[in-house]
């Protein structure tokens, strides 16, 4: 059991050395889902009840959010949570290479996370 507490610490001391990159990834996949949906930086501004200024700079990702701010923004554009940070989430040994393959798609941190938990724990499933 500590073993696998010590894999979790070493995989969440990753993400928050990263921030920047995660936040920055995570309002890249905002802003695409607005786009996808066709809902304006003023209507989105007007739907998540916060000012266009700080749309702009959560899709260029200088800002981070709360999980409510995230819920409202997910809202706000009409899309599931999930469908946005599904790349971010490592569920089990037997979908890795689902995950690897999809990741290799798109070269994002999160496939830098994947080969990070490999790593430090190749015969422990994490989750």
């Amino acid at each position: 059991m500590e073993s696998k507490s010590a894999d979790i610490i070493k995989v969440n001391e990753y993400f928050s050395k990263h921030k920047k990159e995660f936040d920055k990834e995570i309002g890249q996949l905002i802003r695409k889902f607005r786009m996808e949906n066709n809902i304006s930086i003023k209507l989105f501004s007007e739907r998540a009840m916060i000012s266009e200024s700080y749309i702009k700079q959560i899709e260029a990702g200088k800002y981070g959010m709360s999980l409510s701010k995230f819920l409202i923004l997910c809202n706000a554009i009409e899309v599931s949570p999930y469908k946005i940070i599904d790349d971010f989430i490592f569920t089990s040994k037997e979908n890795e290479d689902l995950f690897y393959n999809k990741l290799q798609k798109n070269k994002n941190i999160s496939k830098n996370i994947l080969d990070f938990m490999k790593e430090k724990s190749p015969e422990v499933s994490i989750w």
